[in-house]
């Protein structure tokens, strides 16, 4: 039932109402999922299977998903990456990097 490439739509928690693909099987009730919802490890209670199955592979990457579900007219989440902040230096650090300049 819960095969991998298996279309399915959230109905519980942050991602509700959303359609997903199956990705790969976790453990007994647990499958890792992605396309418009987060790419996560969800418990199948949590998931309900429509009769859709995608031709992808075991874990495949999220752009694969994303053109798979484009052929299905969906959208699948597209995230963007962080930027890495500057910490702010604290006077311990400061004071440390002074003496290894003399």
């Amino acid at each position: 039932m819960f095969e991998i490439g298996r279309l399915c739509v959230k109905i519980a928690g942050r991602d509700a109402g959303k359609k997903c693909v199956i990705l790969d099987t976790a453990e007994r009730n647990y499958v890792f999922i992605d396309g418009e919802t987060r790419r996560k490890k969800c418990n199948v209670a949590h998931l309900e299977p429509l009769d859709t199955i995608i031709k992808i592979e075991k874990g495949a990457e999220h752009s694969v998903i994303s053109e798979a579900f484009s052929k299905l007219n969906l959208k699948a989440l597209e995230s963007k990456s962080r930027k890495k902040t500057i910490r702010p230096r604290t006077k311990r650090q400061i004071q440390s990097w002074k003496k290894s300049l003399r």
